[in-house]
């Protein structure tokens, strides 16, 4: 006895939508950033609270604990893109940000500094994970909407970095030392879980694939603007006191009047970041990335023209808001490559500028004055903007 067979086409599972993992990409690295920058607002005092040294060895953990995590992440932004060519990036992406969770978790309950060095260690190298989600975007986006996917991932962060540190502070100052550490294990847990459920995952892409490979001139350059990017957004902080005194705020006034200028124009790089964005499609790259560099430049020399705080305050929101977007520019030039060693090293530049930007202002403000800051802050970014044009326009030996 023969049954009849209709065939019942088997119902696939719902396709996700590429644009929402995307989303939850951004979503995640907004989480780590804000965790990271939530525990950061306070930690020379944490540090001091656990130390049992004197105070000049304190000073010296301190510099120490602090300042040693954005290097190791330098370091380690190209290795976790050469992971991608052997491991699925969406299992390493999960797996990176799930450390993190635990490493902040375990920092509020450490007992030592030696503990809370090696800890940053850690999270130096577990920072890394941020190339992963670049290469995911890479290659999870269409080729029209890629720099709008790129400047949402940077906006994601920055505004992890503006919000972090106020409510860092607040959880400090009404539930202990402990609270945030335990906010921030939260917040990369909750990330964590989304990206599991919505953020689509990518064949390993094998080392040799990719035909039109940048050449190296090009990626060096563009990986050297990305570091006069960052430093454009992150030399400011360590000379506002020197700044503010000129323009007669001192004391606790001018920590107040600091906090004010930072997040004002922290806020127009997010949103002049987003403006650039969606004028990609119909603007060049090369174009946006020289406008934005050129009119950044200019601005940051015209700061040593500012006749009060709030024309200083005016010019330096505009130059942020302009600058913020050449990093997402310089990613997107280079992500149609999707290689995750490309990729990692590009993004080290972050990292790199992060921590050049506070040892540049302070040392030519500490032997000379603003204006030679300001001059070769321009001037150098006018150098390598220069570099990376005419190195794009050579083509690559075969």
């Amino acid at each position: 006895m023969t049954a009849s067979r209709t065939a019942v086409p088997q119902s696939a599972p719902p396709a996700r939508n590429p644009e929402k993992g995307i989303l939850f990409i951004a979503v995640s690295q907004f989480g780590v950033a804000f965790s990271f920058n939530c525990i950061m607002s306070f930690m020379p005092f944490y540090i001091l609270k656990m130390s049992e040294y004197g105070s000049k060895e304190t000073m010296l953990w301190i510099g120490l604990i602090m300042g040693v995590s954005p290097l190791v992440t330098a370091v380690a932004a190209p290795f976790w893109g050469s992971l991608t060519t052997r491991v699925r990036p969406k299992l390493l992406y999960q797996a990176g940000t799930f450390f993190n969770g635990v490493i902040f978790l375990l920092m509020g309950f450490a007992g030592s500094l030696p503990l809370l060095l090696f800890l940053r260690l850690c999270q130096g190298f577990l920072g890394g994970i941020s190339t992963i989600g670049l290469v995911l975007i890479a290659s999870s986006s269409p080729e029209e909407r890629l720099h709008r996917h790129m400047s949402l991932f940077q906006n994601a962060i920055t505004a992890g970095q503006l919000v972090g540190p106020p409510l860092g502070a607040y959880a400090v100052a009404f539930f202990g030392y402990r609270s945030p550490f335990l906010v921030a294990f939260v917040v990369v847990f909750l990330a964590l879980v989304f990206c599991h459920y919505y953020v689509w995952d990518i064949p390993v892409r094998p080392r040799d694939e990719g035909k039109d490979r940048p050449g190296a001139g090009k990626v060096f350059w563009g990986w050297a603007l990305g570091i006069v990017g960052t430093i454009h957004l992150t030399f400011l902080p360590s000379i506002l006191p020197h700044i503010l005194e000129g323009f007669g705020r001192t004391e606790e006034t001018a920590v107040t009047t600091a906090g004010e200028i930072m997040m004002a124009y922290t806020a127009t790089a997010i949103l002049g970041n987003y403006l650039i964005a969606s004028w990609s499609a119909r603007v060049s790259l090369a174009r946006l990335i020289t406008l934005t560099c050129l009119s950044a430049a200019v601005l940051q020399v015209l700061l040593s023209f500012s006749t009060g705080l709030y024309s200083f305050t005016a010019i330096r929101m505009l130059q942020t808001g302009l600058i913020a977007a050449v990093f997402p520019l310089v990613i997107t030039v280079f992500a149609g490559d999707a290689r995750g060693t490309t990729l990692g090293f590009l993004n080290s530049a972050r990292f790199v500028g992060n921590s050049l930007g506070p040892l540049m202002a302070t040392s030519i403000v500490a032997h000379f004055d603003l204006l030679t800051l300001y001059l070769a802050i321009s001037g150098l970014t006018l150098a390598v903007l220069f570099a990376f044009l005419a190195a794009g326009r050579r083509r690559p030996q075969a």
